[in-house]
Formats: structure tokens, C-alpha cells, sequence
């Protein structure tokens, strides 16, 4: 009997693992792009399973060639990895302003040049799902804990995907998502493991990295742009103090809630614009990407389960990490770029909600010998196809770009020269 009591439990994993929990991933085609997708289950007993959307470079064969492969992880926390491959028009799939799905202009995907696989992450992003609280986890140390561990059984299954360059992409609180995954996996690769990521670079955009100095920019950036008015600024100022002041008290969700307060403040003492762009004065829109990702016909096609219901962002996955927000990631960042990695930083600058100037209190706290290298870098003007696009400035391995034109979804509002940029960076083309 004791034997037995013993044993019961492993032998329930084993009969789970090999019956109702195997993955559900596979390849598919459409509209001639080629790819897999699915779930990877993460926990054999409570079946937590995570999705994943991996798009083959065209004309490329991940299991035969060498192109790099990009990982792209979402912001939020709590959105959808599928927003930015087909709203973001980064993958060689796209819905027409009616709803009807197309191949992605070449000017605009990067999928010309590269393999792209984007992730839902965390737990409650877009199609991946947890059957259990002990699953989820609402830091980011945490979190990306999981998403290596999700990478580890992905490359147990299909090692040769690897067998190449590895950049990790991704917006907004990528920022903390993408440096934390970076040092986990320079730490995993420094152990000898048999698993080895040939991790090349990591590119954020309009990332949210260390809140404490990051929050303090709202007041000048807006009043500068002509948002607020002078009596606007002071109340806006206040309120930077009282978020500033709970940071450093540790009182980090409510920090959390009153920038949030401060955001839409602005908003509304500009009239309404909209936090993301703030020439807008309207919302985006992602009806007709609703209505794709949930039709049955797209959840068979790229082997998701079909009784969940897909949305752009998850407030719940959000208000999990309600404090984390306010945790800086500014020393991970600094350990990626002391270990050689390539680090882009992207802004557009019309971008709000992580304003384009409060990344220069960010490289201020950089603990990097390359830091006053950089600082004193010049800045490049940035052309494409004759018509400036923007600014940039690299020294080492980190390069700064900012884009005319652009919010925080700067993948959305310029994909052209987003591509470009992308292309300068993986392949080493100066700015200069």
C-alpha cells in the first residue's frame, strides 16, 4: 500500500503527459506563407499550456537553413504576440482595412530576411492559458523563469530552429520582459548546458525600464509638445513627486494606479489625445484582428484551442503585475551590454505613455564601460530611401533610433523604416 501510495502520483504525470497533455503544435500554410504554431503544455497536471506563432522567412526553411530567428515578446503585461505580427504588419500575414487577411507588403515585414516567432506571454496573453494560480506569477524575474523554460522544450523538440542567430524583440514592457529573459539565458548558456542560445541581440521599443527615473519626464515632455499649459504643468509635476515619492517607498502598486491617473490626466488636458500617439485623437483599432484570431477557421488553421476567447490585452494578466511595473530592470540591461550582446533602443516621437525623452535619464544610470562612449556618440541623421526618417546614435554595442512620425506602436506607424532599421541592426550596417 505504501508502494502504491508512493508511486500513484508519477504515474498519474506519466499517463497525463502521454495521453490528454502532448502538445498541440504543427505546421501550417496560408495564403502561401508557411509556419508552425500551437501550444507547448508547461504543466502535465494542471495542463497550463502556452501558444506560440513561429512565421518562416519567405522562401526560408527553418529546419534546413541558417537566417537568423527573431523572438518577439509583447508588452503590457497581458498582450498578444499576434497584435504586432499582424496589426505591427512584422509578419508576412495582414488584414486589409476590411478585415480580409493578405501577405504583408516586402517593404514592411521582416519575414523577407528573417524567421519570426512570436510568443503569448505571460500566462492569460492572447491564446496561452493557466488552469492554476500556482502557475501564474506576477514578477518578472518569475515570469520570464517560465518563458526560458517554455524556450528549453521548444528546443528539446525542435533543436535545429537553434541552430542559428537568436535576437529577442518586442515594446513597451518588453523593457523589462526582454532583459531579464537576456540574463537568464547568458546564465543558462554559461553553465554548460547541452541547451545553447546563440543570442546575438535584443531590440525594445519605447521601453519602459526604470520607472523611477522614467516618470519624472511626463511634466517638461508634455508641456514642451504643447499638451498642457503652464498651471497644467505644475499639477502635472505634482503628481510626478507623489509617484516618484511611493516608488521609493516601496508603495509600488499605488504608484502603479497614480501614473496610470497621470497619463490619462494629460490626455485629457490635451483634449483627448490619445496616450499611444498623441497627434491622435482617436483610439486604434482592433476589431477586425478581434474577429480573425477568434473566427473557428483561424484557430484550427494555427492548432488553437478553440474555447478561448482571444483579445488584444488581458487587464487581469495586467493588474497581476501591478506592482512589478515599478520595478527597474536598468541593471539587467547593463549586465546584457557588459556581456556583449547587441542592444537597440527605439523611439517614435510621438509616443506619450513612455515619452522619447525618458530614455536619457536611462542610460545616465547605465552600469556600462561603454556608457560615456556612447554618450558622446554623434547622433546620425537617418535616411530612407532619401527622405530622413529620423535620428540615430550607436557606439559599441548599443544603438539608440528615434523615428519621426511614430507613437509607441512605431512598428505600426512606420513600417517601412522600421524594417529599415531592423536590417541596419542584425546586419551591422552603419548609421554613419
Amino acid at each position: 500500500m505504501y508502494v502504491l501510495h508512493y508511486l500513484l502520483p508519477h504515474l498519474i504525470c506519466v499517463f497525463l503527459s502521454q495521453t490528454v497533455l502532448a502538445d498541440t503544435d504543427g505546421t501550417w500554410n496560408y495564403l502561401g506563407v508557411t509556419g508552425y504554431s500551437g501550444f507547448i503544455t508547461m504543466n502535465v497536471l494542471t495542463r497550463s499550456s502556452m501558444f506560440y506563432w513561429l512565421f518562416e522567412a519567405i522562401d526560408g526553411n527553418i529546419t534546413t537553413d541558417s537566417r537568423p530567428m527573431i523572438i518577439w515578446l509583447e508588452g503590457g503585461p497581458g498582450c498578444s504576440g499576434s497584435t504586432s505580427m499582424i496589426w505591427q504588419n512584422i509578419s508576412p500575414l495582414h488584414l486589409s482595412s476590411t478585415g480580409q487577411p493578405l501577405r504583408t507588403s516586402l517593404n514592411f515585414t521582416w519575414a523577407t530576411d528573417y524567421h519570426i516567432m512570436s510568443i503569448d506571454f505571460p500566462y492569460g496573453s492572447g491564446y496561452s492559458f493557466a488552469n492554476s494560480l500556482n502557475d501564474e506569477k506576477n514578477t518578472t524575474s518569475a515570469a520570464t523563469a517560465y518563458l526560458l523554460k517554455f524556450l528549453n522544450k521548444l528546443y528539446a523538440k525542435y533543436p535545429t530552429w537553434f541552430n542559428r542567430s537568436v535576437y529577442l524583440f518586442g515594446e513597451s514592457y518588453a523593457g523589462h520582459w526582454i532583459p531579464s529573459l537576456s540574463t537568464q539565458i547568458l546564465a543558462q548558456n554559461s553553465q554548460g548546458s547541452s541547451i545553447y542560445y546563440n543570442l546575438q541581440g535584443i531590440g525594445i521599443g519605447s521601453p519602459w525600464i526604470d520607472p523611477l527615473s522614467q516618470s519624472m519626464v511626463y511634466s517638461l515632455f508634455s508641456y514642451s509638445n504643447a499638451l498642457i499649459d503652464g498651471y497644467q504643468q505644475s499639477i502635472v509635476e505634482l503628481y510626478q513627486n507623489r509617484i516618484s515619492d511611493e516608488i521609493q517607498d516601496g508603495n509600488l502598486a499605488q504608484a502603479n494606479t497614480d501614473r496610470s491617473y497621470l497619463l490619462n490626466m494629460i490626455s485629457e488636458f490635451a483634449g483627448g489625445a490619445n496616450i499611444f500617439n498623441f497627434r491622435r485623437f482617436s483610439p486604434y483599432s482592433y476589431s477586425s484582428l478581434t474577429s480573425f484570431m477568434n473566427s473557428a477557421s483561424t484557430k484550427s488553421l494555427f492548432h488553437a484551442t478553440t474555447n478561448i476567447y482571444w483579445e488584444n490585452c488581458n487587464s487581469t494578466v495586467n493588474e497581476l503585475f501591478a506592482s512589478d511595473h515599478m520595478n527597474s530592470t536598468v541593471n539587467l540591461l547593463s549586465s546584457v551590454l557588459a556581456q556583449g550582446v547587441k542592444v537597440l533602443i527605439y523611439h517614435g516621437q510621438d509616443d506619450l505613455i513612455n515619452p522619447i525623452t525618458s530614455m536619457q535619464p536611462v542610460f545616465a544610470l547605465l552600469n556600462w564601460n561603454g556608457v560615456n562612449m556612447f554618450n558622446s556618440a554623434q547622433k546620425a541623421n537617418w535616411y530612407v530611401n532619401s527622405t530622413s526618417v529620423g535620428y540615430a546614435q550607436s557606439a559599441g554595442n548599443l544603438t539608440y533610433a528615434s523615428l519621426f512620425a511614430a507613437g509607441h506602436y512605431a512598428d505600426h506607424d512606420q513600417p517601412l523604416n522600421i524594417k529599415d532599421m531592423v536590417l541596419r541592426f542584425v546586419n551591422g550596417t552603419s548609421w554613419y
